[in-house]
């Protein structure tokens, strides 16, 4: 999704769902090791305390330790997401992918089959 990109260029620190793009897009603060990439706040898990533990995480953040969260603000509103560079890694990925060996011998999925 869009939101959370748009949030963190405004300084607005998204709170999600550890899945997909959300967890590619949003780096969590799991602890202080993280202060330096971190841009918001993940919780896993479909349950309502996971995410009321990253909610209340968010909140301690800003009310008990303003400079870490205006340091997760500036990490946020300093992350790129141009799309040009997301769509160069995508297909260097995809270069690699099919310029190396394949793990198994194209007929063995038939033979294995049939």
């Amino acid at each position: 999704g869009l939101p959370q990109m748009y949030a963190q260029m405004y300084g607005t620190l998204p709170v999600v769902h550890e899945t997909g793009g959300l967890k590619d897009s949003v780096k969590g603060l799991w602890d202080d090791s993280h202060i330096e990439h971190a841009t918001g706040f993940l919780f896993s898990g479909f349950n309502e305390g996971a995410m009321k533990h990253a909610l209340y995480s968010a909140l301690s953040t800003f009310h008990q330790r303003k400079e870490t969260f205006k340091r997760l603000q500036n990490n946020a509103m300093r992350m790129s997401f141009y799309w040009p560079t997301a769509m160069d890694e995508y297909e260097k990925h995809v270069d690699w992918t099919l310029e190396s060996w394949p793990s198994r011998k194209p007929e063995s999925w038939w033979t294995n089959h049939h």
